[in-house]
């Protein structure tokens, strides 16, 4: 067994002391470890306000970015919205505008096919007065062979009358200082200018933006047709002048032939009555011809309707067709009505037996036609020649010879009054004044 050298004391005091050494490493070990441990809880806690930090920073950034992104978000909604309707308003913008340049082209469409399907000749000039465009039937008008030997060529040069160049230069300056204008003007064209034309022009300013002229327009209708109408309404209006005093001087001429014979004034009134009934019936005539020519067999038919009381064998008629002019139309009426008075009161008609034969032709003689008239009274009572002699004889005698230019004789057989009348047919169906 061991046994120990030192006293037990000493011994004692070492193990205290140990154990105080081992204490105070333990307490030294304790106290580091405290120490370290405050250290990691400073530490955990720096970390934990750090995290802490970062965890409040990331969700604000979280929510800084989210907000961002919901604006960037909001914001690309709203652009997307504004370029849907920038789209929607572009396509409506567009096909507005499409449609008015489907208007446009319409209407320029529209404007070129009246340009080109008028009849009447339009013109564009600048304001020199040339030619810049035209209808379609500008060469035509102008008598040339097509539109490059009208382009650029001043307009008053195709016209040579002096009067329409005159208007026309006229109305290009009144264009250009800004009144339209309107004239009529004669266009000759063609060899010679033999081709006449007559023209009704309006002339007007077209203005610019500034509100100057910068075009003229000038639009021309050809009325010729109208000028040849008004040209025959005064020749129309001076033949009936003419017409109308023959018939005066006639009936002037059988009114004082009438009074002069009359044996009183009643019977001078039914005489004067008669005769002119006789013309007015001839006027009829005349008026389905238009007054320029009448039928002879109306002439007749009108003296029969008048003397034949309604007996179809009084009057027996007979003849070609032959147009008379107005004047000997109307002497023949008058001399038929004289015959056919005459024949009622004293010859042919005045017996139930009697009739009257009238006849006419047209033969060659000498060379020329001529028209040969024919009155003969049968079956009436014994014809004497007249003591006097009467308007009728007058008439027969010196109208009829003035109006045919031809030859009249009034025979008086016991068997019936005769007239026969040659006259040349071209007097007949021509006026003689």
């Amino acid at each position: 067994m061991y046994t120990s050298t030192y006293p037990e004391s000493s011994t004692d005091d070492r193990r205290v002391a140990s154990l105080e050494a081992e204490n105070a490493h333990l307490r030294a070990l304790l106290l580091r470890a405290h120490r370290r441990a405050a250290a990691d809880a400073e530490r955990q806690e720096r970390l934990g306000r750090f995290l802490d930090a970062e965890r409040r920073a990331s969700r604000d950034e979280a929510d800084r970015v989210a907000a961002e992104k919901a604006r960037v978000l909001a914001e690309a909604e709203s652009a997307a919205a504004r370029y849907e309707r920038s789209l929607a308003d572009g396509a409506v913008r567009l096909a507005n505008v499409e449609e008015l340049n489907a208007q446009l082209r319409a209407s320029e469409e529209l404007n070129r096919r009246i340009l080109w399907t008028t009849t009447d000749c339009v013109k564009v000039l600048d304001l020199d007065g040339r030619l810049i465009a035209l209808s379609a039937n500008g060469p035509e008008v102008f008598g040339v062979a097509n539109f490059a030997e009208l382009i650029g060529r001043p307009w008053i040069g195709f016209w040579s009358c002096e009067e329409s160049r005159a208007s026309i230069a006229k109305a290009l300056d009144a264009a250009r200082a800004g009144r339209p204008s309107r004239f009529q003007a004669v266009l000759e064209t063609g060899p010679a200018r033999a081709t006449v034309t007559w023209w009704d022009i309006a002339v007007t300013p077209v203005d610019g933006n500034d509100g100057r002229p910068e075009r003229i327009l000038a639009v021309s209708r050809d009325i010729s047709e109208l000028k040849q109408n008004e040209a025959r309404q005064t020749l129309l209006m001076q033949e009936l002048a003419h017409r109308v005093k023959n018939t005066l001087a006639m009936v002037q001429a059988v009114a004082t032939q009438t009074l002069r014979n009359a044996v009183s004034l009643q019977a001078a009134g039914e005489a004067l009555g008669a005769r002119l009934l006789a013309l007015a019936q001839a006027h009829d005539v005349l008026m389905q011809g238009a007054w320029s020519s009448t039928d002879l067999r109306r002439l007749v038919d009108g003296a029969v309707a008048l003397h034949g009381d309604g007996a179809p064998d009084r009057f027996h008629v007979g003849g070609p067709e032959v147009t008379l002019a107005a004047r000997p139309g109307l002497t023949l009426a008058l001399m038929l009505h004289e015959l056919g008075t005459n024949a009622a009161k004293y010859g042919a008609l005045s017996s139930p037996a009697g009739h009257v034969a009238i006849a006419w032709e047209i033969a060659s003689l000498r060379g020329e036609d001529h028209l040969l008239f024919r009155w003969e009274e049968i079956g009436g009572p014994p014809v004497s020649h007249p003591t006097r002699t009467g308007f009728g004889t007058r008439l027969i005698e010196r109208s009829l010879v003035h109006s045919f230019a031809g030859n009249v004789r009034l025979t008086y057989p016991p068997t019936g009054v005769v007239l026969t009348m040659e006259a040349p047919l071209a007097a007949v169906v021509g006026e003689v004044t």
